[in-house]
């Protein structure tokens, strides 16, 4: 039995180790942590998510530096603005299994159901697979939920507009929050071979002399942290045109904290009308960190009208380095041994960008519409062994957003807008079709004097299906999060 575990072992670490490799298009089974979360860019300014994420329009913004910095032009003094979060998620996952032909009891084992079911009553005969009913060895349920918060400053901001030969500038600097990597992910039924996706099951038939055996484990994975951001920006107003165009840059630096862990909750061995639960102990926990450094710049511009407004925005390609040390520890006869494993991945970015237009039919009244282009199918990712895939799938994005001046010192923002994950869904219909969610947002700026308060907040509920040949799991993410910033403005010293 034990050659049997360490077999089982090493067999579940190799998976471990070289899903990495595989393609991240979907996650349904989990598999190991590597750039998750890059994509998960923060947008800086309160009042742009109250308007849907649009980035035209919005006027004495200083938020919008290192997304639009051709925005900048519309300062109307030195001005200092610090903003944060805070948010609350929920993760869910409920799995179903259909009835499976041969194997009826397969779907309620795996449900955690086979507690309703009685022994069967003794036969005289030899017994097989076939007159026991086959049960989990531990208490692990199908279904999970996971909850946290955060509450963490999002930007911390400084611009001046200034004049040199009667050309008009504004230069910035500031920190933010870059890409949000916080991350969970939860299957506690994994199967491998993955039987599971082929009709009918197992994806041949074995027979009683020649049965297929499939191990049956437990993936949870986790990250905490956040990739920051710090830069300046550099903005120039041609006022023959009505035309800005802007430059920025910023330093990436950031840390997470890192955990995975393999359960193994058994060994599945069919026959050719039956199959059998065989007792594995086998635990694999990973838990460390990734530090992560790279730079990004943005080019925009913008040209503004009385009535309408158009800008578009653009990032170069840009690479993200990953470099990451973990302690291993392999338990499987209840003396666990340790190691670490470390290493370096990387993610090169390709060009993006995004164009929009505003339109102010009146003085109060402002209507908004921005494009956003993600081309990341082309996105590479390099691994630790210098392996190159291209793990990720685009989906462009739509936002819209609407600003109303009630009064004077007050701004009543509403917006929705599109996000799209990196993932398919297991069994995708249609293969290369990302998941998409939209986020709802509203929100207020209040002014008082040279002081300048906006709050926003957003509402997202992503639900998607993993689909199997006999089974579906069915995820959902939801979160409420509530943006702030409080501005300054010194008027006198444009």
């Amino acid at each position: 039995m034990k050659v049997k575990n360490i077999i089982t072992t090493a067999f579940i670490l190799f998976l471990f180790m070289t899903a990495a490799n595989q393609s991240l298009s979907a996650q349904g089974y989990g598999g190991p942590l590597d750039v998750h979360g890059i994509d998960n860019v923060t947008l800086h300014s309160a009042a742009v998510r109250g308007f849907g994420g649009v980035t035209i329009g919005i006027q004495n913004d200083i938020g919008l530096m290192f997304h639009n910095p051709a925005s900048l032009q519309s300062l109307s003094g030195l001005q200092i603005s610090i903003g944060g979060l805070q948010q609350s998620k929920n993760i869910t996952q409920e799995q179903q299994y259909g009835p499976v032909r041969n194997y009826p009891n397969l779907s309620l084992l795996l449900e955690g159901l086979t507690d309703g079911i009685p022994d069967p009553v003794e036969s005289a005969r030899r017994p097989t697979a076939q007159d026991t009913v086959q049960r989990p060895y531990d208490d692990i349920q199908p279904n999970w939920a996971n909850s946290n918060s955060r509450t963490l400053p999002v930007q911390a901001m400084v611009a001046i507009p200034f004049s040199i030969g009667g050309f008009n500038m504004v230069a910035g600097a500031g920190f933010v929050e870059y890409a949000e990597l916080n991350h969970y992910f939860q299957n506690n039924n994994v199967l491998s071979p993955d039987i599971m996706s082929h009709r009918s099951l197992p994806y041949f038939r074995p027979t009683d002399d020649n049965p297929e055996e499939v191990d049956w484990y437990q993936s949870i994975r986790s990250r905490e942290g956040s990739v920051y951001g710090y830069g300046a920006a550099l903005t120039g107003v041609v006022e023959r045109y009505n035309l800005s165009v802007g430059v920025s840059g910023m330093v990436l630096d950031g840390s997470t904290d890192d955990f995975e862990q393999q359960v193994g909750r058994g060994r599945l061995t069919f026959f050719s009308r039956a199959f059998r639960v065989d007792s594995v102990y086998s635990i694999i926990t990973r838990t460390g960190t990734s530090d992560y450094s790279g730079f990004e710049f943005t080019v925009s511009g913008i040209h503004y009208g009385e009535y309408v407004s158009i800008g578009f925005s653009i990032k170069p390609p840009n690479t993200i380095t990953r470099t990451f040390s973990m302690n291993v520890e392999t338990d499987t006869t209840g003396t666990p041994t340790t190691s670490t494993l470390s290493g370096e991945d990387e993610i090169r970015l390709p060009w993006r960008g995004s164009a929009g237009i505003a339109i102010r039919p009146h003085d109060r009244l402002l209507f908004a519409l921005e494009y956003e282009l993600r081309p990341y199918d082309s996105a590479r990712y390099t691994d630790s062994e210098g392996d190159e895939s291209e793990p990720w799938l685009s989906s462009p994005l739509v936002r819209a957003g609407v600003e109303y001046g009630l009064t004077q010192w007050l701004m009543l923002r509403a917006g929705i807008r599109g996000e799209a994950e990196v993932f398919e869904t297991e069994g995708n219909p249609i293969e290369g079709d990302p998941v998409t969610h939209t986020i709802y947002s509203g929100g207020a700026g209040i002014s008082f004097a040279n002081v300048r308060l906006n709050v926003t907040y957003e509402n997202s509920n992503l639900r998607y299906e993993d689909i199997w040949g006999t089974a579906v799991s069915k995820n959902r993410n939801k979160r409420h999060t509530i943006v702030a910033d409080i501005s300054y403005t010194i008027p006198w010293l444009r």
